[in-house]
């Protein structure tokens, strides 16, 4: 069984590959909550699009549980704030908004069983087109509402012939490197997006409620901070092969 640290050696010795050789018919990434998809995928998001490649972006959460204490910005709030941020964001990576869907799940309350998970695989199966590519966060990412999309995009590709399906770490980057994983990633690649940082950059900044003190009334709320920013500012972008 290999643990969290030799994973992440793994994922940093996956073969470089180009945005052109990764997707060839177009992208859809699905995403925990507003702001992952430019975390794990705003250089392919945006390398793609440079190349007129069609992108989706599916929201599956409405990331309204990131600052849970704040009167100023109560759940309902926050959550067309963060649906205004996650289109600003997809502006910069030269997505339409018609190509952002939010499937509006609440934050830490995405399903990963029963009817609700077949209608959202459903729904997400149908607005990935001819896509050959679909991008969901790790299976090991410690975070309730990741593992649950993780789930969600299984059952979408399963209804997509042709698709290949793929996972990007969030706050698997983060894991504790003893952490024990009992299915290591064991094939990937890394995505070539040096020249799509600054638009990767733009596109995570406009995440205000995430990366600034916007919301000024709940200090024990959620805020990305420098260091954590850092594991996403790197000249590539780690995807591994998913064998559901």
């Amino acid at each position: 069984m290999m643990n969290a640290a030799s994973a992440l050696r793994a994922m940093d010795e996956f073969p470089l590959a180009t945005p052109h050789d990764f997707v060839r018919r177009g992208l859809v990434v699905v995403a925990p909550h507003p702001d992952d998809e430019s975390l794990g995928c705003g250089g392919l998001i945006s390398a793609c699009r440079a190349e007129g490649v069609p992108v989706a972006i599916i929201i599956v959460s409405d990331g309204a549980g990131s600052h849970p204490n704040s009167q100023l910005f109560p759940p309902s709030r926050l959550a067309a704030l963060r649906c205004e941020e996650a289109i600003e964001a997809a502006r910069h990576l030269g997505v339409a908004c018609r190509d952002v869907h939010f499937l509006d799940f609440p934050d830490r309350h995405v399903p990963s069983s029963g009817p609700e998970l077949r209608r959202a695989a459903n729904r997400v199966a149908a607005l990935s087109g001819q896509a050959d590519v679909m991008a969901v966060s790790w299976r090991h990412d410690p975070h309730c509402d990741h593992q649950a999309s993780y789930v969600l995009a299984v059952a979408a590709a399963s209804l997509l012939p042709g698709l290949t399906l793929w996972e990007y770490p969030i706050w698997g980057l983060t894991l504790d490197p003893l952490s024990p994983l009992p299915d290591p990633p064991c094939a990937g690649v890394r995505v070539l997006i040096e020249e799509h940082l600054p638009t990767k950059r733009q596109a995570i900044a406009a995440h205000l409620s995430q990366t600034t003190n916007l919301v000024p009334d709940d200090p024990h709320g959620f805020r990305l901070t420098a260091p954590m920013l850092a594991l996403f500012g790197t000249p590539w972008e780690i995807f591994i092969r998913s064998d559901p």
